[in-house]
């Protein structure tokens, strides 16, 4: 059964392509693909030469994975393949494929969120753009974070980077972990898949949510102020209400480009 399994692939990658991609080559990109679950052409030159190859057997990579329960996605205008693992009650149908859902912390999503804001900032002209990248502090995160979402990045150093370290292995943005990673002060690059990842909808719908418990947040506060200013300033539920919580909510459940 092995050995006849073996026989397949080999026929199938003599049609895939130019037919130059070997067995052991697949096992590789099949093995990358799982290690990573991402291939993007502009991260190095070695992920390029896997993307290429990758692009050369795509078919069959999309029908091994299927066989597993994963998903193979191309995003052809980002050079991006992603990989989704097993899911509950995949979601979100795209040229016919169900997504499986991934679980990621709500840190996740709106530091994505925002990211995904500040890009796309960037490509209207209202922030510098240079060859795809923008430079950003990781404060100027922070407060996108906060100011849209109502939400905070983690208090500590350690749990910042902890958060980066998973921005930056989904190809989202690229840093120095030299001295001083994780502080407000640290510079962040925020890469061209942000804007594959974190799709329009997602975007537009956290921010929705958020602008629209942000106006109830301000009406209780005027509400309680009006009708009793001592109570409305001692009372910590009028200060801390926490608007952005339904949009990371709302976005949490990701599915298909995960946001």
């Amino acid at each position: 059964m092995i050995q006849s399994l073996q026989q397949y692939l080999e026929e199938r990658l003599r049609s895939e392509g130019a037919g130059g991609i070997k067995a052991d080559r697949f096992a590789e990109l099949a093995g990358r693909l799982l290690s990573t679950g991402i291939l993007w052409r502009e991260f190095s030159r070695p992920e390029a030469d896997l993307y290429d190859d990758a692009a050369q057997c795509e078919q069959l990579l999309r029908e091994y994975f299927a066989a597993i329960g994963f998903v193979l996605t191309h995003d052809l205008d980002a050079t991006i393949f992603r990989l989704y693992p097993p899911g509950e009650g995949g979601d979100g149908d795209e040229d016919g494929v169900k997504r499986p859902k991934a679980r990621l912390s709500r840190e996740f999503v709106a530091a994505a969120i925002a990211l995904r804001f500040l890009y796309t900032e960037a490509l209207t002209g209202k922030r510098e753009l240079v060859n795809e990248v923008l430079v950003i502090s990781l404060e100027e995160l922070s407060q996108a974070v906060v100011s849209l979402l109502a939400h905070s990045l983690p208090s500590s150093n350690a749990d910042r980077l902890g958060l980066l370290r998973e921005l930056r292995k989904h190809r989202i943005v690229r840093f120095n972990d030299g001295e001083g990673a994780g502080s407000m002060e640290m510079l962040l690059s925020v890469l061209r898949p942000v804007m594959s990842y974190v799709s329009d909808e997602a975007l537009e719908d956290a921010l929705a949510l958020a602008g629209q418990a942000s106006a109830v947040r301000l009406a209780r506060t005027g509400e309680r102020s009006s009708s009793n200013p001592a109570a409305a300033d001692s009372d910590p539920q009028a200060a801390t209400l926490p608007a952005g919580e339904s949009a990371i909510a709302a976005a949490a459940p990701v599915q298909g480009r995960l946001l």
